[in-house]
């Protein structure tokens, strides 16, 4: 009876936990400072109870369990001599052609519409005569619209959907005398054949309306829903059997996890405010049980991820965005008792597979009560789930194998297709009848899918002037009264790429003899000269509030990626301003007061900054210092500087539409803001601001230094975005299309070396460069601008009304080029006509120790850099003007103004 105790005691040692954390008796002080052990072990003593029931089970061949009528007859159901199939033979660009040009449609979740595809070709119940064919299938892919990150855009696929239909309607005459009604389709996005993966929209679009009639396979299914129409077959997604196969484990293995679960809890790309992702449920998970030993959660997914399920008892199934996802498959294959929490779920196979025997079923809102549901399963219940579960018949009607086996998903897919025959009368229409409106749905999905692209026309290159004299072989043509550089081995008009490495050759070579004539590197009297390289020390004193560490260093003790990220410029200026010369004691005689708040300090669980608590961080420091200090009031912060390096600055949302719905915060209005955020005649720019460049990390910057020898042989760079599917999925908001703009004219171009990808060399190829992209992304600003100025690669900037870092003494101008956002079709055009000495004049400039410098927030600080930048332009802004300080008794903000959720308390 030992193990029974054990695990009596893990079912109660929730309670424990609990009226320990309340204090409520004395007795329990040692037993609470013990509580995470004593779970500890009774998980494992619970495992070894498992394991030992389950190896006297094995001994007594009861090992496994059957249903009779459902796990066992009706999965093992063989449907040749059933039904038969007719496959449309379609043109390879709705299929194959997909399939060729991306090869990742094969493994991604979505699979299953490929796999049935080329089931059914070699399938017994596939009839090459259509007249005897009870079931008719078209075979589209989809989901082969991938993103260059590999993720499925559904967003094609209405049109798609159409054209093949409309193909088949013309050519053969089956569609027409039912309307689809005897079609079936495989639709295995994440809302079926409404073609969208956020719900919303999905159920704005429904059902495309030519498939109303048509039988759809799809993996998603919940009672109730617009996206699942009566009589679908749910099914699995896929999951890769062979991959699957290779981390099995010894089948003896403890089960030594009792719940288990890997994936998000939030979402914060798509659901920065929380509680619509997973309608609450995953973050639920989170909150409740991130520290109880009994629960094996986390966002890692780790190398072992297959193994782990065959060590534990319990595997979570969360709904997501949908309520499906590939880990119920994972749960079955691997014996672990999948606990379901997705209310309302239509499961694959419903009516084969016994999902209330062998799963765990829990209420979305009762996930606050998972530990004590779990524990309190009897152990005679677990172990006939396990058993269950332990069928392969089970494990087979969830996967796809290639080649295909009996009872597996194709199987179970066909089953369902034929447990709906005869057909009835309904399904055939009368001679010219019409069910179907073929001008309903969205217009965007009543376009004409095109045959295939364009192919892109072969890029202009236009050849620069000469150098001052002949180098490396090439010499002098004429072209329309012009003087162009050709190379004698090669025709004068150059290819594409045979332009590129004459151009990388010929600027080498320029660039090194400049150097030997000692001119590498150019200052500009008056602004890159001059400016740059004041000293503010003796022109200001700052006067730093300190505030209680909860503001700024307990944030870092307790999240140490703050020091990491682009937004750090606030922590780091911080302390360079506590040892600075220019700090005083005496804020008496102080110009400027700054009050360190690290509002860009709470991060997710992936170390994304959120910064949905910034003002009200912001809001308690300011009551802190009005409050205890004098200074804030007479002036309500007219001389008070905060650095807010936010997408947006002190609008404080990532967002622009939301961060300009908010503006500023109404308590920072008369304040001078540091910001990484500038754009013209934006709201969330203030006159006066001081912009900034972003944090890039100096030391590491530095030690992939490459010599300054090496040649600049990459003619334009970018890595990065093009598409932000996740918070931008119908495309042209995000960059303002921008960057799909570069992707989609210029990704074959071989003058540009351009991808998603971010390999280990960015640094080195950046100094590899002679021009590197710098586009808008959500905001104007990047990292690229700093990392590109540092490594003397000639910023290209695509960010039309973009305010840049210390604009009145960095002469943006000089060093870098800027691209309308509309011209950006004409990029190579525009780089390749900019003369040469106009290239190596901004590289000279670039080379100047000062222009790097000023970009970088180095430990220590040295002279010339961003902490010396950001000082100079408060000393700029000395001596105050009058109307800075405010008459006795004088109010000019409002501390009730914002938005309500901005007024609580933090």
């Amino acid at each position: 009876m030992a193990p029974l105790i054990v695990l009596e005691a893990c079912r109660t040692g929730g309670g424990l936990e609990r009226r320990g954390d309340t204090g409520a008796g004395k007795r329990l002080v040692g037993i609470k400072k013990m509580r995470r052990w004593v779970l500890a072990i009774a998980i494992l003593a619970a495992a070894c109870f498992f394991l030992g029931a389950q190896a006297q089970e094995v001994q007594q061949g009861h090992q496994t369990e059957r249903i009779s009528g459902s796990a066992g007859d009706v999965l093992e159901d063989d449907p040749v001599g059933r039904l038969k199939v007719y496959v449309y033979d379609l043109p390879s660009k709705y299929n194959k052609k997909l399939l060729k040009k991306d090869p990742r449609c094969l493994n991604h979740m979505f699979a299953a519409e490929i796999f049935m595809h080329r089931f059914l070709l070699s399938s017994a119940v596939r009839t090459f005569n259509p007249e005897e064919a009870d079931w008719f299938y078209t075979p589209v892919y989809t989901t082969c619209d991938l993103t260059p990150s590999g993720l499925p855009l559904p967003f094609k696929s209405p049109r798609m959907m159409r054209s093949a239909i409309e193909l088949i309607a013309t050519k053969w005459p089956y569609w027409n005398r039912s309307e689809g009604a005897d079609h079936f389709f495989v639709t295995p996005h994440d809302f079926g054949a409404c073609f969208h993966y956020q719900e919303e929209k999905a159920i704005g679009r429904g059902i495309l309306p030519l498939l109303q009639r048509a039988t759809l396979v799809q993996t998603f299914g919940q009672k109730n829903h617009v996206c699942l129409k009566d009589g679908s077959i749910t099914i699995p997604p896929y999951a890769p059997p062979q991959k699957m196969q290779a981390h099995l484990i010894p089948p003896d293995t403890p089960r030594s996890i009792f719940v288990y679960f890997r994936g998000l809890f939030y979402d914060t790309s798509n659901d920065p405010e929380g509680g619509y992702y997973a309608r609450g449920a995953r973050a639920s998970v989170w909150e409740n049980f991130k520290n109880n030993p009994l629960f094996d959660i986390s966002t890692d997914h780790p190398p072992t991820y297959y193994e782990d399920m065959q060590r534990a008892v319990f595997c979570l199934c969360p709904l997501g965005w949908a309520p499906w996802s590939p880990r119920l498959v994972e749960a079955v294959v691997f014996g672990c008792i999948p606990v379901i929490i997705a209310d309302d779920i239509v499961l694959p196979f419903a009516d084969a597979i016994p999902w209330e025997e062998i799963g765990v079923f829990v209420a979305e809102e009762d996930v606050p009560k998972l530990d004590s549901i779990l524990t309190s399963i009897p152990t005679d219940v677990i172990l006939r789930k396990q058993r269950l579960l332990a069928n392969p018949s089970m494990k087979q009607a969830m996967l796809f194998p290639q080649p295909a086996q009996a009872g597996d998903a194709f199987h179970q897919i066909l089953n369902g297709l034929a447990r709906k025959l005869p057909h009835g009368e309904n399904v055939f229409l009368k001679p010219g009848e019409r069910a179907l409106n073929w001008t309903a749905g969205p217009p965007t999905a009543i376009i004409i899918l095109a045959s295939s692209p364009p192919f892109p026309s072969p890029p202009r290159v236009a050849l620069l002037p000469p150098p001052p004299r002949s180098l490396l072989g090439f010499r002098r043509a004429r072209w329309k009264g012009g003087e162009v550089w050709g190379v004698r081995t090669m025709p004068l008009r150059l290819s594409s790429a045979a332009a590129a490495v004459a151009l990388a050759l010929l600027l080498a070579a320029t660039a090194l003899e400049e150097v030997a004539r000692g001119q590498d590197t150019e200052r500009i009297e008056g602004s890159a000269g001059d400016v740059l390289e004041d000293d503010p020390v003796g022109r200001l004193k700052v006067y730093v509030y300190e505030l209680p560490t909860k503001y700024n260093k307990k944030m870092v003790a307790k999240d140490s990626r703050c020091l990491s990220h682009m937004f750090a410029a606030e922590i780091f200026m911080h302390r360079f301003l506590l040892s600075s010369a220019i700090r005083t004691l005496n804020p008496e005689e102080a110009d400027w007061f700054y009050t360190p708040v690290y509002t860009t300090c709470d991060l997710t669980p992936w170390g994304h900054p959120l910064p949905f608590k910034s003002p009200r961080i912001m809001r308690s420091a300011i009551q802190f210092i009005s409050s205890r200090w004098p200074y804030w009031n007479r002036t309500q912060g007219a001389d008070h500087f905060f650095v807010v390096p936010h997408d947006f600055g002190a609008c404080f949302h990532y967002q622009e539409e939301k961060a300009i719905e908010r503006g500023i915060l109404p308590l920072l209005r008369r304040a001078t803001l540091v910001q990484t955020f500038g754009q013209k005649d934006h709201v969330c720019l203030k006159e006066g601001s001081i912009t900034i460049p972003p944090y890039a990390p100096p030391q590491k910057m530095k030690t992939h230094l490459v010599p300054p020898e090496t040649p600049r042989s990459i003619f334009v760079y970018f890595r990065g975005l093009f598409y932000d599917t996740a918070n931008d999925p119908e495309g042209g908001y995000y960059a303002r299309g921008a960057r799909a703009s570069v992707w989609e004219n210029f990704k074959n171009n071989p003058l540009f070396d351009i991808s998603t990808d971010h390999p280990p060399t960015y640094y080195e190829d950046m100094q590899r460069s002679i021009f590197c992209l710098c586009p808008l992304g959500w905001a104007p600003w990047s990292p690229r601008l700093v990392e590109a100025v540092v490594f003397g690669c000639i910023p290209v900037i695509i960010a039309d009304d973009i305010v840049l870092p210390f604009a009145d003494a960095i002469p943006w101008d000089e060093i870098g080029v800027f691209v309308a956002e509309d011209d950006v079709p004409k990029l190579d055009t525009i780089l390749t006509s900019i003369p040469m000495d106009v290239i190596l004049r901004k590289q000279r400039l670039l080379a100047n120790p000062s222009m790097k410098q000023a970009m970088l927030f180095p430990q220590p600080a040295q002279p010339g850099d961003a902490f010396h930048q950001i000082l100079n332009g408060l000393g700029r802004k000395l001596p105050h003007p009058k109307s800075v300080y405010l008459d006795p008794g004088q109010k000019v903000l409002n501390w009730t103004q914002g938005p309500v959720g901005d007024l609580k308390p933090w």
